[in-house]
């Protein structure tokens, strides 16, 4: 049985194809603004959790170390997402694994506490929504590194040396392509 609003959301639908149809053709033949753009989405999903329990730990903890901890509890979340959604599925070596996530949360800790201090020096008194804002324009910045870094490095995409035949130069070991639909 269909209603009077199917037609409503058939047509709101093809208006949302017909208006976004250029943007997905252009990105499909570009596997690395597809990526750059899952990236993007789990980065601003982390993000906002990393925004919303820095605000939660605020009323008790000081800025630097309420960002520390909320930081730590959602770097991991971060990288599984991007690791699975953005970069295909496999692993990387562990070491480079280990290695990326104590190296963002180093470099995370290092960075926006740098950035909190900053605030503090330039502003009497920030309230917690200044300081939440304030790390989450520095988190655009530092994503945008860390992405080369997984990219580039811990997820690299360069083929493996091997003597499969059906891979001239080897396997690779990560997709560039989509991930596989479950």
């Amino acid at each position: 049985m269909s209603g009077a609003g199917d037609g409503a959301s058939a047509r709101a639908s093809a208006g949302v194809r017909a208006l976004l149809g250029p943007v997905f053709r252009f990105v499909s033949g570009r596997p690395l603004l597809r990526q750059l753009g899952r990236y993007a989405a789990v980065g601003g999903l982390a993000t906002a959790l990393n925004a919303v329990l820095f605000l939660l730990f605020r009323p008790w903890l000081a800025a630097v170390p309420a960002n520390v901890i909320a930081l730590i509890l959602t770097t991991a979340l971060s990288t599984e997402l991007s690791r699975r959604f953005a970069f295909g599925g496999p692993r990387a070596f562990r070491l480079r694994e280990w290695v990326q996530d104590v190296g963002t949360v180093a470099f995370y800790a290092c960075y926006s506490s740098v950035v909190l201090l900053a605030l503090h020096a330039l502003t009497a008194a920030p309230t917690p929504a200044e300081e939440a804002a304030v790390l989450v324009l520095a988190s655009l910045g530092g994503g945008l590194l860390r992405f080369a870094v997984l990219r580039f490095w811990v997820f690299d995409l360069r083929p493996a040396r091997g003597d499969d035949p059906r891979f001239p130069g080897g396997e690779p070991r990560c997709s560039t392509i989509s991930p596989p639909s479950t």
